[in-house]
């Protein structure tokens, strides 16, 4: 009796499936069930031409210009236009050849900078600051004015200085990102913040504005940056500190890890600047010497990408080809790239 139930329970189920499966012409019935599209975990979300897997993590690094390098020499004004989360840990050394407003110098500098990704397209962080050691030429009479304002300020300008250089900061913004032809352009704005220390010259003056436009471009195995922007005092009454500047970078990756490179620095100060003016700003930093006039600067290294899009290290040695008053500047800056 049970296995009689059972095969008419069967029976009465298949032909319900039946009857919905198959309908005379004229006859309507309940509609079939209507399933989702199921979406596989290998699906991509598209967005602006770039292809990435799944949500982006906070905080991360735009990766959609993953065989880009950033720039070597001059931290303070050469920023990558990427969105980047990193730290760089920076060393930086310099040389200064007797002239006519500067004796002969020569210091190091130890900085971490720092960039954080809040978009895809938008970033901040901190390119300038750091530990300073100044070693200076002990020979007052050779610099008679110099020595005439520093001491004024209870200061001697000869021997060892150490202290923290000024800070800077800045944010931009990714206005262009055309991931299929690895083109992208970047406005941003720097700020300096006067707060380094007394014996190094430092922490005086106006805070400083730089407005700066980023430009990237890869063609085959090159990539290309260039950078420029103006700075000037959020005061007025400040003559020397105003300055153009534009900056161009060349790299070619070989064996998808070595990148030799080429940078090329040039700077314009728009006024005439008294000879003591540089020291007051700062005799060195991770930019170059100011005077007024031009300033340029060429270098040449390489950067060593270890770890893709995780760990690089680099070096770059730079000289100044034209400065005022014919000052020899010679520099060095290893720096290493943590990214998240």
């Amino acid at each position: 009796m049970k296995m009689r139930s059972c095969f008419l329970i069967l029976l009465f189920l298949g032909s319900r499936v039946s009857a919905q499966a198959v309908l005379p012409p004229g006859l309507t019935g309940p509609a079939p069930p209507v399933h989702a599209p199921v979406v596989s975990s290998e699906s991509v979300a598209v967005w602006n031409g770039a292809q990435t897997s799944g949500a982006r993590e906070a905080m991360a690094s735009n990766r959609n210009f993953p065989n880009f390098i950033g720039f070597m020499s001059n931290p303070l004004q050469n920023i990558d236009p990427r969105s980047l989360t990193q730290v760089v840990p920076i060393f930086g050394s310099a040389w200064v050849g007797t002239g006519r407003a500067l004796p002969d110098l020569d210091g190091q500098i130890y900085g971490p900078a720092s960039s954080f990704a809040i978009t895809d397209r938008f970033s901040v962080g901190l390119n300038q600051g750091g530990l300073a050691f100044v070693h200076i030429e002990r020979n007052d009479a050779r610099f008679p004015l110099i020595n005439r304002v520093l001491r004024n300020r209870g200061a001697e300008f000869g021997g060892t200085r150490q202290g923290f250089l000024n800070l800077g900061g800045f944010a931009q913004y990714t206005f262009i990102e055309d991931v299929e032809n690895q083109f992208l352009a970047t406005a941003g704005v720097r700020v300096t913040v006067p707060c380094g220390s007394y014996e190094l010259f430092q922490g005086t003056g106006p805070a400083l504005l730089s407005p700066y436009l980023t430009v990237g471009k890869e063609i085959g195995n090159f990539h290309m940056l260039a950078t420029g922007g103006y700075q000037f005092p959020a005061r007025s009454g400040y003559p020397g500190t105003d300055l153009f500047y534009l900056n161009a970078h060349l790299d070619r990756q070989c064996f998808g890890w070595v990148y030799p490179l080429v940078e090329v620095n040039w700077s314009y100060h728009t006024s005439s600047v008294d000879v003591a003016l540089p020291t007051r700003r700062g005799i060195i930093d991770f930019g170059n010497f100011e005077s007024n006039g031009n300033v340029v600067t060429v270098g040449a290294g390489v950067n060593l990408v270890l770890i893709r899009d995780l760990l690089e290290l680099g070096a770059v040695y730079t000289r100044a080809v034209s400065t005022k008053g014919n000052i020899d500047i010679d520099g060095l800056i290893v720096k290493m790239v943590i990214r998240y």
